[in-house]
């Protein structure tokens, strides 16, 4: 039976099958999909064609990294109308139907790593290991002791630590990390899930008459996987990788209108958390490729000045309204989470249970509230999970950070750690990094990062090794050559 399959994985078929799932044209696939199950309202249909997208890459590609469209968009079918809280699934046909889809993605993934033979590796202990097992172990006894303590908030404190562990023990030792080319296709996926995002919130704004309003807004961008600032969040953290392509590609200039989609996207979630952190990113990144890309500088420099002259243009003649706007998202009237507000009761609350903290359901235990994040990750880790949790965040973020520099930066690292930064900086105002889509998303983030430095040691290694030979054999020669006569 092996050899059989053997046969067809090596066949023209099973490369051209590996082929075809390592292109941009399957993660536009998903994104295709992601849309027409949302704005269709067909979520269980849009779930059996991504496990028939998510299938033929499970049988016939080795490396894992394939999986990641699917793990960042695998949500992406639900609408606010078909979220499971509505009770949409309670039909003996629907669950039907997901069981069986259910059975046939884990039937693949066990056959992906049995018959690749990934099981011997996926345990290893790679470098994040410890550093998230000690800041998610916190995390998930956090409120021991505490009368605030849920089973609810134990099993979603799990389910936080599983979203970021899991892929990350899969990618980081089964992935075959390949340079440009995987940050290429992870960037080209983050892009996809942003487009897949712009062009549902664009299809709210069309239904609801283009209402500008920020609190009627804020109500009518729930897609049922994201809301407004969840939303706005990914959006942002693909502006850099939107960028990395056009500092990469010749004509990547052309790429420079799609960063001002995704700009706009952003400003039109009125999502304070996410506008504080693209636009200065935006400007930053855009003014320093402006002195850093050399092949198709020129078109760059134009479209950069146009799109520029454009932003100034648009300020001027509307500068009444975005004012007004401004303060009206500022001002603290929106219908929104009180951030102030929630940092001192979590505060209040948390000086009762310093050390284990009140547990990660204490926000859900007051009915005024649907979240469990303090929109805050360092608070929610110090108020949900206290000291030790805490500390274990700290200790996470020094280790990324240390080794992000411990080996020469490449272009690839650098932007997919700035991909990061936009996502923690966000995190600061608001729940990504308690949000389960957005920690497979920094899961890979993590992935990418850790096998980057890897690859660039390694090859700084073999280099070292040719110049350590190609002087020994010099000195070799010198030591042997025949000694002229004096005259």
């Amino acid at each position: 039976m092996k050899e059989q399959f053997d046969k067809i994985v090596n066949s023209k078929f099973g490369r051209t099958a590996d082929k075809l799932c390592n292109s941009v044209w399957y993660i536009i696939a998903y994104g295709v999909v992601c849309v027409l199950s949302h704005t269709l309202e067909i979520p269980v249909i849009g779930a059996v064609l991504l496990v028939l997208l998510l299938v033929p890459a499970l049988l016939f590609c080795k490396n894992s990294f394939v999986l990641m469209p699917f793990l960042m968009m695998c949500a992406f079918v639900m609408s606010e109308s078909t979220n499971p809280e509505t009770g949409y699934y309670n039909t003996p046909l629907r669950i039907s139907v997901l069981c069986i889809v259910l059975v046939i993605a884990v039937a693949a993934v066990v056959f992906n790593i049995l018959y690749y033979k990934k099981w011997k590796q996926i345990y290893k202990r790679a470098y994040f290991t410890v550093s998230l097992a000690l800041m998610y172990g916190a995390l998930i006894i956090g409120g021991m002791g505490s009368s605030f303590f849920t089973v609810s908030g134990f099993t979603m404190s799990l389910a936080i630590a599983a979203a970021t562990i899991l892929p990350y023990a899969l990618l980081v030792n089964c992935g075959e990390y390949e340079g440009r080319k995987t940050v290429e296709y992870f960037g080209w996926a983050l892009i996809v899930a942003a487009m897949v995002i712009s062009i549902d919130f664009f299809h709210k704004f069309i239904i609801n008459d283009f209402n500008l309003q920020v609190w009627v807004v804020k109500e009518f961008l729930k897609l049922g996987f994201v809301g407004p600032n969840t939303g706005a969040s990914v959006v942002t953290m693909a502006i850099p990788m939107t960028f990395y392509f056009v500092y990469k590609y010749k004509k990547g200039y052309w790429l420079v209108p799609l960063v001002a989609v995704e700009l706009f996207t952003v400003v039109a979630s009125y999502s304070r958390a996410s506008l504080v952190v693209a636009a200065p990113i935006t400007v930053a990144i855009a003014i320093f490729l402006c002195f850093k890309k050399t092949e198709g500088r020129r078109g760059y420099l134009i479209m950069f000045a146009l799109s520029a002259l454009a932003a100034i243009v648009i300020a001027i003649v509307l500068r009444h309204w975005i004012w007004n706007k401004l303060v009206e998202l500022f001002s603290g009237n929106v219908t929104g989470s009180g951030r102030t507000t929630l940092w001192k009761t979590g505060f209040n609350a948390w000086c009762k249970s310093p050390i284990f903290g009140i547990g990660l359901w204490f926000l859900r235990l007051n009915d005024a509230h649907w979240y469990y994040s303090f929109h805050c990750t360092p608070l929610t880790y110090l108020y949900c999970g206290g000291i030790l949790a805490l500390a274990g965040y700290i200790y996470h973020r020094y280790r990324t950070v240390r080794l992000t520099f411990s080996a020469k930066l490449t272009v690839e690292r650098v932007f997919v750690a700035l991909c990061g930064l936009t996502m923690i900086c966000n995190a600061l105002l608001d729940t990504a990094m308690t949000a389960a889509t957005h920690l497979i998303h920094y899961a890979i983030i993590l992935v990418l990062i850790e096998c980057d430095v890897k690859a660039t040691k390694s090859n700084q290694t073999d280099i070292k090794d040719v110049i350590d030979a190609d002087n020994t054999v010099e000195e070799q020669n010198i030591q042997t050559e025949p000694e002229g006569d004096i005259q």
